[in-house]
């Protein structure tokens, strides 16, 4: 696997303006002509639907790995909330063991590397050839915006694997990242620094919000609009520490959604129509993955074996916080029963088990379950976050409350101030967003070790409980089939 392979590869999708009908087919452009697929507006919408739908496809043949909602439950697994309740099912085992990902054979290295760089080589090849496009300069923005985000979305999930964190002290960062492809291109590139593709990946979002608008094609939250990219440039400051622009990104993004109310929360998060849903995959059953899917691994009454007998747990320590006014603390069921909980036919249960995650009937062998990528609810974490770290405790605590007070109507505005505000935030953001793939980045953007003792893992099933801040296991190893076809690359940390 080459990085100039994956970045000749173009997206064609059927012609229609829904990425959720659409399949994915692939070719290098020697066989079939980009000028061609981008002739018209109507051709290069189709073909940004086929990025869309590749961000959701089986990766080497692996139904673990079935794209970035794949990723969302890995980088969960390899943190310290979600807790895999025994080893009957290897499927994301060695990420909970800190294995897969510092082996560069395993899949784990290859997957998220092809996958983003898919994404990527077909933006480039979207921004290359859009703006010769026959059709009208807002449908020509609207392609070109979307596939900027996109590759702004794809070097950011990349750089937090492949680099060490980003450091705001030590600016420039020159440690080494991933190498940065702007066209379409057959020549194998270095590894860019991190600060160059954080640069990179800033000056996209900028320019995508530049040409779009809250518009969406056919009105699909499938598709990135202004909102998202928003929300885009909110997560990236929050990884770069610039808190300013992190707590101005994320309240622009988060104005045109409404918190889910408590009966809302409750009906088991597979629905893209809900309100605070900013971005989202919207499944229809004729494009099922079955058992490679994201419902398939983490909802609780999927039927199939590895819902079955390996119900997804929360760690015990963090869930014993919650206080049992909070919507949030029927998520998940720490002493389950036959009444008190939901399971497929034949499934075990497991103190902590997850309820959050749930698909329509039990048990369900639908996987048709929609795929939250972003929220408003984050957006309003982000904001307190970042506005507790510099100091503005009056507005933190505004934006906290804002959100909170919705999940538990018993909340009162926290008077707390410094690091105790902050983790009140953070204590608030781990429950929130548990499952949707935050919690790995979390700890490695802000420098903290890994630290699963005195929960409910296991040592036969995490045999990992402590990573010191810092420490090379944080880096995903850079597959080997890339350092065999691209030269230019160099190897992380052994």
């Amino acid at each position: 696997m080459k990085t100039r392979f994956l970045t000749i590869l173009i997206a064609l999708g059927l012609l229609s303006t829904s990425c959720s009908e659409d399949y994915l087919q692939t070719a290098p452009t020697g066989s079939i002509d980009a000028g061609a697929a981008y002739a018209t507006t109507k051709n290069a919408s189709a073909a940004i639907n086929g990025i869309y739908r590749a961000m959701v496809l089986r990766y080497l043949g692996s139904q673990g790995h079935f794209g970035h909602p794949a990723m969302m439950i890995i980088l969960d697994v390899l943190g310290d909330d979600l807790v895999l309740s025994n080893t009957s099912n290897t499927w994301h085992l060695g990420e909970q063991r800190w294995i897969a990902h510092r082996s560069a054979t395993n899949v784990m290295t290859e997957f998220p590397y092809q996958l983003y760089y898919r994404l990527i080589g077909n933006a480039n090849i979207a921004v290359a050839n859009v703006d010769n496009a026959a059709g009208t300069a807002t449908e020509r923005n609207q392609v070109k915006g979307e596939a900027l985000a996109l590759r702004a979305f794809s070097y950011y999930n990349l750089v937090q694997l492949y680099g060490k964190r980003y450091d705001a002290a030590a600016k420039p960062n020159t440690q080494l990242g991933v190498p940065l492809v702007l066209t379409p291109t057959t020549d194998g590139l270095p590894r860019a620094t991190v600060e160059d593709i954080y640069t990179q990946i800033n000056k996209d979002l900028t320019d995508a919000a530049a040409l779009l608008t809250t518009t969406r094609p056919g009105g699909y939250k499938s598709h990135i609009n202004i909102d998202v990219v928003r929300g885009l440039q909110a997560k990236v400051a929050l990884t770069q520490q610039n808190w300013a622009d992190a707590a101005k990104w994320a309240a622009e993004a988060r104005k045109n959604y409404a918190l889910m109310s408590v009966a809302q929360y409750q009906d088991g998060f597979a629905d893209i129509a809900n309100p605070e849903w900013m971005w989202g995959f919207d499944h229809l059953e004729d494009q099922s993955e079955f058992f490679g899917a994201y419902h398939s691994y983490i909802s609780c009454n999927f039927n199939s074996t590895n819902i079955r007998a390996t119900p997804k747990l929360i760690n015990s320590k963090l869930y014993d916080q919650i206080p049992t006014t909070d919507v949030r603390s029927k998520m998940w069921v720490k002493t389950p029963t036959t009444a008190n909980s939901v399971v497929p036919t034949g499934g075990i249960r497991a103190p902590y088990m997850n309820q959050k995650f749930r698909l329509p009937g039990t048990p369900s062998t639908s996987t048709m379950g929609d795929i939250p990528y972003m929220r408003a609810a984050e957006m309003y974490l982000i904001e307190a976050e970042a506005q507790a770290r510099l100091g503005k405790a009056t507005e933190a605590s505004k934006a906290l409350f804002d959100l909170v007070s919705k999940r538990d109507p018993s909340y009162k505005l926290s008077t707390s101030t410094g690091t105790a505000l902050i983790d009140e935030i953070m204590f608030n953001r781990r429950i929130e967003l548990w499952g949707e793939g935050a919690r790995f980045t979390d700890l490695k953007r802000l420098n903290l070790p890994l630290n699963r003792n005195g929960a409910n893992f296991t040592a036969a099933v995490a045999v990992i409980f402590d990573a010191p801040a810092g420490d090379k296991q944080w880096e995903f190893l850079i597959p080997q089939r890339e350092l065999n076809s691209n030269k230019a690359v160099v190897q992380n940390a052994l």
